[in-house]
């Protein structure tokens, strides 16, 4: 319970001073301007794994989002932030979380340009620290009543520090220029339930060791309206680098239920 505060606390001070956007993005379509938009979101996940009749193994975890939109006239200024946290019996506390900040210039036209910067940690996965800032053209493929689609292509600097699996081994530090492309779709189902899919590729050349890095990630998420502003939310995320930095596993993945507040 105490963890459930924790992260509830710090996602309303990230909000209070605020990949996939989940508010409902087709007001950021809209015609609609000067005014603000978000959503918070909280997903908590307790099971039990016994391996004996004598050992009992409890996994809890919590996922909290906030978002939060402000549309002027011709730009759509959006701020995104996720906080994860882990934990199993005999196990570390571990934690994850972004912060996500993009602009986009002249956002009701069919091709518009963006700029972007994040802010990232994993616990788990040994990086303490990522940045990454860069901007891009969007496009605008398809604006219907029940289907969106958008793609954009840009290019990004981004520092990451990853700690070695040898504890008297210094910290890995790495600053690479990568491109940074995505496809997303909304699928407006009817009107209590609608999903969201976004795909990233994002690489370049590690000139410090001489080779490609690529990534690929991916989020759907099935948005179900218990009100107008309550919602059930089924989140899956997947990530896949095919050179990390240190030897860690090439895949990750996640899936997550709970409930959104929109306002």
């Amino acid at each position: 319970m105490k963890y459930l505060l924790l992260a509830f606390a710090l996602l309303l001070y990230n909000i209070a001073n605020t990949q996939i956007l989940k508010v409902d993005k087709e007001d950021i379509d809209s015609d609609s301007v000067n005014y603000w938009m978000g959503s918070v979101n909280l997903d908590f996940n307790v099971n039990n794994r016994s391996t004996t009749a004598t050992e009992e193994v409890i996994f809890r975890g919590l996922v909290a989002h906030g978002d939060l939109v402000y549309l002027s006239k011709n730009n759509a200024y959006i701020l995104i932030n996720t906080l994860n946290y882990f934990k199993s019996t005999g196990g570390p506390l571990i934690s994850t979380g972004y912060a996500h900040l993009r602009i986009n210039f002249s956002r009701r036209k069919k091709l518009s340009y963006e700029i972007f910067s994040q802010i990232q940690y994993d616990d788990g996965r040994r990086m303490p620290y990522r940045f990454l800032t860069g901007g891009g053209l969007r496009l605008n493929i398809k604006q219907k009543e029940k289907l969106k689609l958008h793609a954009g292509v840009g290019v990004m600097i981004e520092s990451e520090r990853w700690k070695s699996l040898e504890n008297d081994s210094p910290d890995i530090e790495k600053n690479i220029l990568k491109n940074s492309s995505y496809l997303s779709g909304q699928f407006i189902l009817n009107e209590h339930v609608n999903f969201d899919l976004i795909g990233y590729f994002q690489g370049g050349h590690d000139t410090g060791s001489d080779l490609f890095r690529s990534r690929l990630s991916a989020d759907a998420i099935l948005n179900v309206k218990v009100t107008k502003r309550l919602a059930f939310v089924t989140n899956f995320a997947i990530q896949y680098e095919d050179r990390p930095i240190i030897p860690i596993n090439n895949l990750v993945y996640s899936l997550t239920n709970g409930l959104k507040w929109n306002f």
